[in-house]
């Protein structure tokens, strides 16, 4: 992840949580970033057995040559950093939540546990749902909506448990 402004690193993160990855491992990691000091510090808040062996409990992020890194407070260990989401959590969102959040800049939701997507499309003018039948893949069964109302009726049931709102999502690189 290149990063071009430190200072906007700051303020995207301050006060949210991220999915992140350290090193090449395929295993990700959830934390909470705050800023103490002028330092942006994620409480690593859960990760399969070993990243939490390996991440410990606290990451001080450190940007150089507009690279991410991530260094353990305890034993100053240093990790390449490559952020793949920046979220706040949703509790049971209604579409006035949905609404709202979408006026502060973020257009995709997300609920991890059933891998649910639902996004404001700005060119079409309407709101998607995704249900993803295989992890990791935008493979799923979608329906479209003009109204975000009208998406949260007609699914009710999905909308119950806690949701991402996405203020920054990785996207693939592609190769030459």
């Amino acid at each position: 992840m290149r990063i071009q402004d430190e200072e906007k690193l700051k303020e995207d993160l301050c006060g949210r949580r991220l999915d992140f990855y350290l090193e090449d491992d395929m295993f990700e990691v959830e934390g909470a970033a705050s800023l103490e000091d002028g330092k942006i510090i994620v409480r690593v808040t859960s990760a399969v057995g070993h990243m939490l062996r390996i991440s410990g409990e606290y990451l001080e992020l450190q940007v150089n040559d507009k690279r991410l890194y991530a260094q353990r407070r305890d034993t100053g260990k240093i990790f390449d950093m490559e952020i793949n989401r920046i979220y706040e959590n949703l509790k049971d969102p209604s579409a006035e939540d949905f609404l709202r959040m979408n006026d502060n800049g973020v257009d995709q939701f997300f609920r991890k546990p059933t891998d649910t997507l639902v996004w404001f499309d700005k060119e079409q003018d309407n709101w998607t749902i995704e249900f993803n039948k295989i992890n990791m893949f935008f493979s799923g069964d979608r329906s479209t909506y003009d109204k975000i109302g009208q998406l949260v009726e007609a699914h009710k049931n999905e909308m119950s448990g806690i949701w991402q709102a996405i203020y920054f999502s990785s996207s693939v690189e592609e190769g030459n």
